[in-house]
């Protein structure tokens, strides 16, 4: 869910999901300027002068990816100041391309994707040669991110392109295999977008060219509309920096060896289905982009469905509710009665 500071100030937020740029590679560092550990008293005796940060050892670093499905957002809006002196680390946030001029991809070589992804990786490595001057120690840097940023901190441990940039990794409400994490359709969104801006050719490098050609501001303000709960531009699958479905490669152990925390909210997706829970249709509807998606991601037991459902009479819609997977045989209609 979003949070309330944000959705109470939508018109101050607006501003940071706005006039989006390619010249926006910015990365912002949070740094202590006192070691906490030496200031203060203890049983009426002074302890020492407070440590100039530079002085007293290096610090952690930890890098916030933002979320905001690929398309929106920006590191400026989450301030790190508070983290940084509180967990005495040094907090580094950044902003990376989106949408169109971050993802956008014809899944060849015309256009390969990923350019988001790439952002990210450039300032893992930056932060690897440059940390040291600020405090930092560029052996102890986890990455954390939200939402899409927990996606890519997932991907970037999936990628050979990160390796020995990081070296622990927390993802909050969102992994590689959640079901908007990567675009596999890039071809036909991107031929949407294209025939929006008169740019239609069968050649997808042809489309790219013409693309090319069209200003930035005229490619970001087409609405190009994908599935519900998927993305229409956002990672894809490039034999490179994604080299195969992120589900195959954890699968085959095909993943960096790094220290990981996974996390969900109690009330995990719930902004995004309260309209379906208003409807007896909503859940079958809520299911017809991807049939099994609802069964094959809570399982038997099914609280966190409860929840996003929200009570809604699904013994009435079993027959059309999903698909019960073959790799699931233990499910039932009396498995499913549990999601009420």
């Amino acid at each position: 869910m979003l949070p309330v500071w944000f959705t109470d100030n939508l018109e101050a937020a607006a501003t940071y999901v706005q006039n989006q740029s390619e010249d926006c590679l910015y990365l912002n560092l949070y740094v202590p300027t006192e070691d906490g550990k030496g200031t203060g008293t203890r049983l009426g005796t002074p302890r020492t002068q407070p440590t100039h940060i530079r002085d007293s050892g290096k610090k952690p670093v930890m890098l916030f990816l933002h979320g905001g499905s690929y398309m929106e957002g920006t590191g400026n809006m989450f301030d790190g100041s508070v983290l940084a002196a509180y967990g005495n680390v040094i907090v580094a946030t950044l902003n990376y391309r989106l949408g169109v001029l971050g993802f956008l991809s014809t899944g060849d070589q015309a256009a390969k994707g990923n350019y988001g992804l790439l952002d990210q990786i450039q300032a893992l490595r930056w932060l690897s040669e440059n940390i040291a001057h600020f405090g930092g120690d560029p052996e102890r840097i986890t990455i954390f991110g939200s939402g899409a940023g927990a996606s890519c901190v997932n991907l970037l441990i999936l990628s050979h392109h990160s390796e020995g940039l990081f070296q622990k990794a927390i993802a909050q409400s969102g992994t590689a295999i959640s079901s908007w994490s990567v675009n596999y359709q890039p071809l036909k969104y991107t031929r949407l977008l294209a025939a929006k801006v008169g740019c239609d050719r069968e050649d997808s490098a042809e489309a790219v060219e013409c693309l090319r050609r069209k200003p930035s501001r005229e490619l970001v303000d087409q609405d190009v509309q994908p599935a519900r709960y998927h993305i229409a531009f956002g990672p894809v699958v490039d034999g490179d920096v994604v080299p195969d479905d992120p589900e195959i490669l954890m699968q085959q152990g095909e993943f960096l060896n790094y220290d990981m925390l996974i996390g969900v909210n109690q009330g995990e997706g719930l902004k995004f289905v309260e309209d379906s829970a208003e409807s007896e249709d909503g859940v079958a509807r809520t299911c017809s982009g991807r049939p099994s998606s609802l069964c094959t991601r809570t399982g038997p037991t099914g609280t966190t469905a409860k929840l996003a459902v929200k009570g809604v009479l699904l013994v009435s819609l079993l027959p059309s509710l999903c698909l019960i997977p073959p790799s699931l045989p233990q499910w039932s209609s009396s498995h499913l009665c549990l999601l009420l």
